[in-house]
């Protein structure tokens, strides 16, 4: 279990003790646990039935090994990230591919910042996976907006198999699994036309993933040999997109690389449904790694690992992680910078939108020139809307939507003039992605969150998510806009 003589300096057997009776005590159903520091294993545990030489379903951390593939093929030379991926699979393509397809490339991919909407395969029929893919309807451009794209991921890892010319598995395996050992007894399972299924059936043992995840730590390198480019794997494991939309302080909205998410403390894991988790923490050279089933509380769960893991362990190995603790003074405020250059390239311009179930058709922004507000400007059904935000902080007046109760529940009167208390907020995320945050504040309560990714200048991918009981219907979905020519 313990393994006293690879214990880290400045971390003591009770740490790991408190640390498995906190993620005991609050239900985590684990069925392995190691963790090793500066390439040593110091703790490894296997709950009955498993064993340290069964393999274990590693569901979407199978995503994280994929884009180590990927990086092997940029490595040498075979792809560029930037090659648009229908490229890859004419004989999969509709008649007519949608422009944002068309654009849509290996970097989209693997940054979850495709041009869909993160659509299901598990439904009846569905037994040309490709094809189902590349048939569906885009609903932004891509490249603009973070969105979970899991059949995205299946497609890369058939890429992988299409350009190497070997099964997924086997190619992974003489790149680098073999050398890094615990892949002996690994398994990939298919999907209905035999093609792998690389989002989320990889089968390997613990020990396996532990290497996997010290080996990408360590940015390809395994005693002295470089397996995978640095290169690559400094973009994939750094923050490329931002995928914070709700303005969560989170362990999964810290941002996202290459099909690997970003979390606490400049850290990133490999993250898979139910609680398969490899944890790194590159300055403190210290790797986590556990297989659950917590698919009955994976959202309660998984927090509770993170969280625990770090005020366990990973703060008691080197400098505790710097917790702002600030007291707010406010309510909560959208994330990011009060300015940015490229506000100047869009300030007063206005954008057509795509039809969208959200029947928003055009919107424009107005800066301040003191960078302190901008105001929100668009055209919906009931017309043309205007609502000032803060940058960065919170401006206070009426949402400008009709139609919302009052006095009354579930009575929606558009013609009576009320409308809800509000604050809103924005901010830039990226240089190029403005977040906005508006929350009621009035006797009901509810919130909508916006981002709009703009890929130039002319072109924007949308993505809004509300959480209210009745209204703000209007401000979910998501659509792309494009500069209106007039300008």
């Amino acid at each position: 279990m313990i393994d006293t003589d690879n214990l880290p300096s400045g971390l003591q057997q009770q740490d790991i003790r408190r640390l498995m009776a906190r993620l005991d005590r609050y239900g985590v159903n684990l069925h392995s646990v190691l963790m090793s520091c500066g390439g040593s294993v110091f703790y490894e545990e296997y709950r009955k039935p498993f064993r340290k030489d069964m393999p274990h379903r590693l569901y979407s951390v199978t995503k994280s090994f994929v884009s180590a593939a990927i990086g092997c093929l940029y490595d040498d030379g075979a792809i560029s990230l930037d090659d648009p991926i229908i490229r890859y699979f004419p004989d999969k393509l509709p008649d007519r591919v949608h422009p944002y397809l068309a654009g849509q490339t290996i970097r989209d991919m693997l940054m979850m910042c495709t041009c869909f909407a993160g659509n299901s395969w598990f439904r009846p029929g569905v037994r040309d996976r490709l094809r189902w893919y590349f048939s569906q309807t885009p609903v932004r451009p891509s490249g603009t907006v973070f969105d979970y794209d899991s059949t995205g991921s299946y497609v890369l890892g058939v890429l992988v198999e299409r350009v190497s010319g070997k099964p997924l598995l086997q190619f992974m395996k003489e790149r680098f699994l073999n050398r890094i050992g615990g892949f002996e007894n690994a398994a990939m399972l298919s999907v209905p036309d035999g093609t792998p299924w690389g989002d989320s059936a990889l089968i390997a043992s613990p020990r396996g993933l532990l290497n996997f995840a010290t080996l990408i730590m360590h940015l390809g390198t395994w005693q002295g040999e470089q397996l995978i480019g640095r290169e690559y794997l400094r973009a994939a494991t750094s923050f490329q997109t931002d995928n914070n939309i709700e303005d969560r302080i989170h362990y999964n909205r810290c941002g996202y690389g290459y099909q690997i998410w970003m979390t606490y403390s400049r850290s990133f894991s490999f993250n898979g449904m139910g609680g398969q988790f490899a944890i790194c923490v590159p300055d403190r050279d210290f790797v986590f790694v556990c297989t659950c089933d917590n698919q009955m509380s994976d959202s309660e769960m998984s927090p509770v690992i993170f969280n625990s893991v770090f005020e366990c362990i990973a703060d008691r190995i080197g400098p505790a992680v710097h917790r702002d603790e600030k007291v707010l003074r406010s309510i909560l405020t959208a994330h990011g910078d009060a300015y940015s250059p490229f506000s100047e390239q869009i300030n007063r311009v206005w954008f057509e939108c795509d039809e969208n179930e959200m029947g928003i058709r055009k919107f424009c922004f107005v800066f301040s020139d003191d960078h302190q507000t901008c105001t929100w400007k668009w055209i919906n059904a009931q017309g043309e809307k205007q609502l000032l935000f803060g940058m960065g902080e919170n401006r206070y007046g009426y949402f400008p939507q009709l139609g919302y109760s009052d006095e009354r529940g579930n009575v929606h009167d558009s013609n009576s003039g009320f409308m809800y208390r509000c604050a809103a907020s924005a901010g830039w995320a990226e240089q190029k992605k403005l977040q906005l945050r508006v929350q009621v504040t009035d006797r009901y309560f509810g919130q909508f969150a916006a981002v709009f990714g703009f890929k130039d200048r002319d072109t924007v991918g949308i993505r809004m998510i509300k959480n209210a009981e009745d209204f703000f219907g209007e401000y979910q979905g998501w659509t792309g806009a494009h500069r209106m020519k007039s300008d």
